[in-house]
């Protein structure tokens, strides 16, 4: 079934523009983008059977819609992203200053800024996360931009990787499905899980950069000991990583209107 999505009555304003400009991406990474877009959501690579057990001793919510398959490709409406404890109170969230930057800040329920990020999406336009409160403390991405797997650099030189995994346990009804990982040197730190019973309400199994349980281990909180990273950092980077979700998306959305307005 084929659905026709219609601009004629949006101005080039309302419109606004696509997280990247399609007009400079080669064919390749056009192709690499509907790739990461399609696998992101559904599949993933599955855990091996040598891989170690992941445990989990804390959970978070993170409660945004993202955006679905059918639609126009507008940015999300929504300024703040909140992130709560299993009880429901508020625990972090997430800001930014309008609804065409990609650009936020996370703070505490007090209100202390914790994490930046100046948000890029593109060839040779890395986003970077600011340690706030600190002196030169950032960390950078260092993947391919279009991959669905990205890689990030501490400043004290460690690196760690949110991967989408396949298992058993994090689908509908406890079967397999697929979950965005992190994992530090080999070992799994975190997992946001997002099926029917953990993702955000009113998103779908299809929907782009919604939210969902994220799932700690034991070792988040454990950075000044040098063993692990710290709580905002898993937060701010799983929010990256769903803001990259809906900027591939929106960037399809948009191929897909201009292939039809030129007929092919």
């Amino acid at each position: 079934m084929s659905v026709a999505l219609s601009t004629t009555t949006l101005t080039e304003k309302e419109l606004e523009g696509p997280p990247v400009d399609i007009k400079t991406l080669s064919e390749k990474e056009k192709q690499e983008l509907s790739t990461s877009d399609t696998i992101s959501i559904a599949s993933g690579t599955t855990l091996a059977p040598g891989d170690a057990p992941f445990y989990g001793v804390k959970s978070l919510h993170i409660n945004t819609k993202g955006i679905p398959v059918l639609r126009l490709p507008l940015p999300p409406s929504e300024l703040q992203i909140s992130i709560h404890n299993p009880d429901g109170t508020l625990a972090y969230l997430s800001t930014r200053e309008r609804r065409s930057s990609g650009n936020s800040i996370l703070s505490d329920t007090s209100g202390n800024q914790l994490i930046g990020t100046t948000y890029f999406f593109g060839p040779s336009r890395d986003p970077v996360l600011h340690i706030l409160g600190t002196e030169s403390q950032e960390i950078r991405t260092v993947s391919k931009w279009t991959s669905r797997c990205q890689k990030f650099l501490l400043p004290d030189g460690r690196t760690f990787e949110w991967e989408y995994k396949k298992e058993k346990g994090v689908g509908d009804k406890g079967k397999k499905g697929t979950a965005l990982a992190l994992s530090m040197d080999g070992k799994r730190m975190a997992m946001l899980v997002r099926n029917k019973d953990t993702r955000t309400e009113g998103s779908k199994g299809c929907s782009a950069g919604n939210g969902g349980e994220l799932v700690l281990g034991r070792d988040v909180g454990m950075e000044k000991e040098g063993l692990g990273l710290s709580e905002e950092v898993v937060v701010a980077t799983c929010l990256l990583m769903l803001k990259k979700e809906v900027d591939r998306r929106r960037t399809i959305q948009f191929m897909v209107l201009l292939s039809a307005a030129h007929g092919s």
